[in-house]
């Protein structure tokens, strides 16, 4: 069995990765900090008795839940991108043109409707960075 260049590249960015969080290269913590003392979030996970069962609960959730969800994500992208190929291939244009025009719609979108998405993603991360915080610490350290 022979071993291609890309495999081995992508085995060494993942030891990479590992090694650098295993370090602490990474700095997440003062920005899950942040995230995790949001004053949204400030009452979660305070019961003494199941806080911490329900911080490991909300930790399993996320856990599967977000890379499900991307998936599904993806995966109408990519129907889309397919899609407005074949309508672009029947006009005669060029079909590599799709992935850049669905890229340019979905980041457009996105911008034009932060008011609505940006908040409730922004509770949910702290909701997630703060079970952390209470599932392995017990309770969230202060900013300083």
């Amino acid at each position: 069995m022979q071993i291609r260049k890309s495999r081995l590249l992508f085995l060494g960015v993942l030891i990479a990765t590992a090694v650098t969080w295993y370090v602490g290269g990474l700095g997440l913590e003062p920005h899950l900090r942040v995230l995790a003392t949001q004053p949204r979030v400030t009452t979660a996970f305070q019961d003494p008795v199941s806080g911490q069962s329900d911080a490991l609960l909300t930790l399993i959730c996320f856990g599967l839940l977000a890379p499900m969800a991307a998936f599904v994500v993806m995966l109408i992208l990519m129907f889309v991108v397919r899609g407005l190929e074949a309508v672009l291939q029947s006009v005669r244009t060029p079909g590599w043109f799709s992935f850049p025009l669905v890229g340019a719609g979905v980041v457009g979108g996105l911008y034009a409707t932060t008011e609505v998405w940006l908040p409730t993603s922004l509770y949910g991360l702290g909701l997630v960075a703060r079970a952390y915080f209470v599932y392995t610490n017990g309770t969230v350290p202060l900013i300083h």
